[in-house]
């Protein structure tokens, strides 16, 4: 049996790659704005997957920004492609995002 080598994407992460529908992108601000946190990471795996294969979802950046704010190191890892992705191209955005920084780097958690 064949492993997963690099690149190759698991079946269970294929959903994040459907063809956008009409209105996702409203659905993905919603999606974001969830108090459960693996409601949220799932939104935001959509939001990178939309990004991965082009699609503009920069206009979610405060939606996804606001989702910075958690212990979840998983969440903020995917927090921080989207940001790496679109702080050259939204700058003033990024700015809401240094606040954040500055409270982490103070975290006694070396992970965080």
């Amino acid at each position: 049996e064949r492993g997963r080598g690099r690149g190759e994407i698991a079946m269970s992460d294929a959903k994040y790659f459907q063809t956008t529908k009409r209105g996702e992108i409203h659905e993905l601000k919603e999606e974001l704005h969830q108090t459960d946190k693996a409601k949220q990471k799932e939104a935001v795996k959509k939001v990178i997957a939309a990004m991965t294969v082009g699609k503009d979802v920069s206009m979610l950046f405060p939606d996804v920004c606001n989702c910075m704010q958690t212990p979840n190191i998983e969440l903020k890892k995917l927090v921080y492609l989207y940001l790496i992705n679109y702080a050259k191209s939204q700058p003033d955005l990024a700015i809401m995002a240094v606040n954040t920084f500055v409270k982490d780097a103070s975290d006694g958690n070396p992970l965080i």
